[in-house]
């Protein structure tokens, strides 16, 4: 894939040559070890000469004992999500963390994806946050933090944390649900100043969706959805 440059700030010849550049979009996979010396991936969809992660991201783990970071095959993955979605030519900057933990079935997956997942949260920060800290002229270092929070609109949306969870040995054979887990809910206080009148209901700590199947159409459909809510 490839994509024209465009930089208005830069006139005359020089800026002609720029606007006229193509650049090479390729998808690059940064291997890295996470909080607890673990292996793990980061892909995303970037210029070929200058392989900078998106800042904004979604988790998927990997539960099965024998998945890894080669044999969940990232880049058939990575098109399968896109695949037959908005997200196929719809230009969307994001990118995806693969972590591998080896537990039993659900619910104990879940617990442990979420602690994992809230412990790589605080160990490198969000995304905002290291904006906010970065000086003029300085470069940014390490791996990129995390979203703030997938929430946009309180009125329908109530969980700050999001990732997914496959359970199975190999996604592209089994017809294993891909989970997704909604977490860290808006207190109760504004939940039941959102909800209809009269109601009662206790907002779930967290809230599991089996939302993908093996073809990962539906995944896709979801990401893309959340991007063009949420998208910085």
């Amino acid at each position: 894939m490839t994509t024209h440059g465009d930089d208005s700030s830069v006139t005359g010849r020089e800026g002609t040559r720029t606007r006229n550049r193509i650049y090479r979009i390729k998808p690059h996979i940064l291997p890295f070890t996470d909080h607890s010396n673990t292996q793990s991936l980061l892909l995303f969809e970037g210029r070929e000469s200058c392989p900078l992660p998106p800042l904004y991201t979604f988790s998927l783990y990997f539960t099965h004992k024998t998945a890894n970071t080669t044999t969940i095959h990232p880049l058939d993955l990575f098109t399968a999500i896109r695949r037959g979605t908005p997200l196929q030519h719809y230009p969307c900057p994001f990118r995806l963390e693969f972590s591998f933990l080896s537990t039993p079935s659900a619910p104990t997956s879940d617990e442990t994806c979420i602690s994992h997942y809230r412990a790589e949260k605080q160990h490198r920060g969000d995304y905002t946050a290291q904006l906010a800290s970065r000086t003029p002229g300085s470069s940014p270092t390490g791996l990129p933090g995390f979203v703030p929070s997938y929430i946009d609109n309180t009125s329908f949306e109530f969980y700050h944390g999001l990732l997914f969870i496959y359970q199975g040995a190999g996604w592209r054979t089994e017809k294993e649900a891909m989970r997704c887990d909604s977490f860290d809910p808006i207190s109760q206080d504004e939940y039941d100043g959102v909800g209809e009148e009269g109601e009662e209901e206790v907002l779930e700590g967290v809230e599991i969706v089996n939302q993908v199947d093996r073809r990962c159409f539906d995944v896709g459909v979801f990401i893309f959805q959340l991007y063009i809510r949420y998208c910085p």
